[in-house]
C-alpha cells in the first residue's frame, strides 16, 4: 500500500453547525457536524483509504501541517 502525508484545511460552516474539510492529496471535500478543526489531524484521509493509500492528514499552520506542505512544494518545484 502506499503512504504518504497532506495536509488539509477548514471552513466553518455558514450558520456554526458543522466544518467543510478539503484535502490536499486527492482534493477529497468532506464535511462533519463536528465543529473541531483537528478532527483529520493525524488521521488517514477516508477517500484515499477508500483507494488503497494511506494518506495521513494534518491540518495546515500546524507544525506538521507546516511540514508537510513545506515538502510537498519542494518535490513540486524539483519536478
Amino acid at each position: 500500500m502506499e503512504k504518504a502525508e497532506a495536509t488539509y484545511q477548514y471552513l466553518e460552516e455558514a450558520h456554526g453547525e458543522g466544518m467543510f474539510f478539503y484535502t490536499g492529496c486527492c482534493g477529497n471535500r468532506m464535511y462533519s457536524v463536528e465543529s473541531d478543526p483537528m478532527k483529520y489531524h493525524g488521521c488517514l484521509c477516508p477517500k484515499c483509504f477508500w483507494h488503497n493509500k494511506y494518506v495521513t492528514l494534518y491540518l495546515r499552520g500546524t507544525p506538521e501541517g507546516i511540514r508537510v506542505f513545506e515538502t510537498e512544494h519542494v518535490v513540486k518545484a524539483e519536478r
